[in-house]
């Protein structure tokens, strides 16, 4: 049976053990913080175990799931490859690129599973519409974020909304980028009120990324275009709609493809796993979605949200 170790704060590992203890295929193997108060207020809320050492917690897992890394750093994470553990790791947006690819280097070579957290790509309405996309030639996401949203929680939204829609992009269109820019609105009280980016691929796709911080209400929509097709997924209201565009037809053929509601983190728990007991990450990349990441870290540094976060 596969032991996991959980890395993160009391809320998320609460949850997370909760999915893990739904598995007879592995066991949860206990927490980590480090943070001493941290470790003391989990000895307190939960009867899980908890681990003060780092090392007697790697001792006790063969696979960690790293839901934060702003207490940790790449040095941990170091470790744990070297002690042939299994990492699902949180995207690190403020690890510098030359520590990830050593990272992922290191764990190519010690044949161990390393990914970053990628919830998103399980998201029912994604699921649900990857068997309608094929080719797409034009890709437009819109992210809406009500005005109305406390400016303290505008960077947090800003960047994981842009990880996410580049991670969506890149699941439905895996090609190579020739070309990218990104322009964005004047300053509105610390918070770029319309950020615009634009993608180039090479085979032919371009994609168009539009976050409007003025919007009435919050929205997260990707349309896609292709030969005879239109799609629109709309991640707020759980809905797919596809248009077909049929040669007896004047107007395009419209339905709804029925969306089962899964729990995207679950979903990426069991992929996780699924993957280490079958040795299916052999078969595959080590790091699909880099290139997604990349991206999205690059148009973030170009936006002045990082002081409201300080």
């Amino acid at each position: 049976m596969l032991k996991i170790g959980i890395i993160g704060d009391y809320d998320p590992v609460a949850s997370l053990s909760r999915i893990l203890s739904d598995l007879s295929t592995c066991s949860f193997s206990g927490c980590y913080h480090p943070s001493p108060d941290r470790t003391n207020l989990f000895s307190d809320t939960f009867n899980i175990p908890v681990f003060s050492s780092y090392e007697a917690f790697l001792e006790s897992c063969d696979a960690i799931i790293v839901d934060h890394t702003d207490e940790i750093n790449s040095n941990h994470i170091i470790q744990a490859i070297k002690g042939s553990k299994h990492i699902l790791l949180e995207k690190p947006l403020q690890w510098q690129d030359e520590e990830l690819e050593y990272l992922f280097k290191l764990a190519e070579e010690a044949q161990i599973l390393f990914k970053f957290r990628e919830s998103f790509l399980f998201h029912p309405v994604l699921k649900a519409a990857e068997p309608y996309i094929q080719h797409p030639t034009f890709i437009d996401y819109q992210i809406g974020i009500s005005s109305e949203t406390p400016s303290e929680q505008l960077p947090d939204l800003i960047i994981r909304a842009l990880v996410q829609c580049l991670d969506a992009i890149f699941y439905l269109n895996p090609a190579r980028i020739k070309k990218t820019s990104t322009v964005f609105s004047p300053d509105l009280f610390g918070f770029p009120g319309v950020i615009h980016g634009r993608l180039e691929f090479d085979n032919g796709c371009i994609s168009n990324i539009t976050c409007n911080g003025y919007a009435e209400q919050n929205k997260s929509a990707c349309l896609i275009y292709q030969e005879n097709r239109h799609a629109n997924l709309n991640f707020f209201n759980q809905k797919l709609v596809v248009k077909d565009k049929l040669p007896e037809n004047d107007k395009p053929k419209s339905f709804t493809v029925p969306i089962r509601s899964k729990d995207p983190v679950a979903e990426e728990i069991w992929n996780f796993i699924d993957m280490i007991l079958n040795k299916s990450f052999y078969l595959a990349p080590f790091h699909n979605y880099y290139q997604s990441f990349m991206l999205a870290r690059k148009m973030i540094e170009n936006l002045p949200v990082h002081a409201m976060a300080e």
